[in-house]
């Protein structure tokens, strides 16, 4: 998602720096492009040069001369106050509020204005990215949340979907994190079964109420289940409609799904639902054995659905050390990428570290690319002015 561009106008400059500090050093530092000023001459000016912002947030004593002679594709506002009157009618935001609420008021009002992607969309879907492997252990969960963060940090809209049966994930804690938010996941599969037997069009559900976002790899999810039977019990046909929702919502550009390493009805929804796949191996022998084997009965019993996920299929190699040892299997042609392998993490205690390798991170990068092309924006930044 390209970052959204706001035009802050406030008297105080304490006030704006405090407010720019915090953004840039946020989750929102991907996502807004805010230029800030205290002076109403100079914010004048630059509302009337050839910049247009998608949002204008200010107090009165700026907006209400600047709308005094706005035309009609003049960017929206929104009024930042503290109760004292003013004559024009519209949003309204409290000045004085959390930092974290106001932004999250004032990213969400630009979403509700019309998302933009920076990604090509397939009937107006995000991208779905599937990261599977054969064999557990192959550091599948660890590569799917560091791209996430690498999408996030990149300005793109991301959601990250675990839909393993144990999720790994939640070795990664989100702040804030409690038993209510634990039951997103079922209240949208059960809403999605209600639309399902009221026979609404396609049966689709808005994700938004039932997410939430972690920072630490500036992504939405659902808060792992503590109730393991949720995910036991959802189906390939209902994975496929969550997977669909999610992506269709209009919210995220890119989807990615994890899934458990042996076969189940989410690991096969993922597979035919999901437009890239990320297949995770590691250069051992029996790891390659075993995903040999897979393939070659994948071949034998399903040729055209094995025909399809090959051609949609990055294989990428983890924990490597420089140097194959062990040949590939004869269905994989070759190696896509490779991820490093990181020693500290053998005997790791902190979950950030696996977050943070600038060495991992490279790579990580390198397969978004390979992914995605060079379409996501990387530049992001907040401007101040006197």
């Amino acid at each position: 998602m390209v970052p959204y561009r706001i035009t802050l106008a406030v008297k105080e400059a304490q006030y704006l720096e405090g407010l720019l500090h915090y953004v840039h050093s946020s989750e929102f530092g991907d996502k807004l492009h805010i230029s800030g000023f205290t002076k109403l001459d100079a914010f004048m000016k630059y509302m009337d040069g050839e910049e247009t912002p998608d949002a204008v947030v200010g107090e009165a004593a700026f907006l209400e001369p600047w709308l005094a002679r706005k035309n009609s594709e003049s960017p929206n506002w929104i009024l930042l106050g503290h109760g004292e009157a003013a004559s024009i009618q519209g949003p309204v935001l409290p000045k004085y509020q959390p930092l974290p609420e106001l932004m999250a008021s004032i990213f969400g009002f630009c979403q509700k204005e019309g998302e933009r992607h920076a990604l090509p969309v397939t009937d107006g879907e995000a991208v779905t990215i599937g990261f599977v492997s054969v064999v557990g252990g192959s550091g599948k969960t660890t590569a799917a949340v560091n791209m996430a963060k690498q999408l996030g940090a990149a300005g793109l809209s991301v959601f990250y979907l675990n839909l393993e049966t144990v999720n790994s994930s939640g070795i990664f804690p989100r702040p804030g994190r409690n038993a209510e938010s634990a039951e997103g996941l079922p209240r949208m599969l059960y809403e999605l079964k209600a639309a399902q037997e009221e026979k609404h069009a396609q049966a689709f559900v808005s994700p938004g109420p039932y997410t939430v976002h972690h920072p630490g790899i500036r992504a939405d999810w659902f808060e792992p289940v503590t109730n393991l039977k949720e995910l036991e019990q959802l189906g390939q046909s209902d994975t496929r409609k969550l997977l669909h929702s999610i992506a269709a919502s209009g919210r995220y550009d890119v989807v990615i799904a994890d899934t458990d390493s042996g076969a189940n009805e989410r690991l096969a929804a993922v597979l035919e639902g999901c437009r890239h796949l990320v297949w995770l191996m590691l250069d051992d022998i029996a790891n390659l054995y075993k995903n040999g084997q897979w393939f070659a009965y994948m071949e034998r019993s399903q040729p055209e659905l094995f025909a399809e996920l090959a051609g949609k299929s990055r294989y990428v190699v983890n924990r490597f050390t420089g140097q194959l040892t062990n040949q590939l299997p004869p269905f994989i042609p070759e190696v896509d990428g490779v991820l490093p392998n990181i020693p500290s993490w053998k005997q790791n205690s902190n979950e950030e570290l696996l977050l943070s390798s600038p060495i991992y991170q490279r790579d990580i990068l390198k397969l978004c690319k390979s992914v995605l092309g060079n379409l996501f924006v990387t530049d992001s930044g907040v401007r101040g002015y006197g």
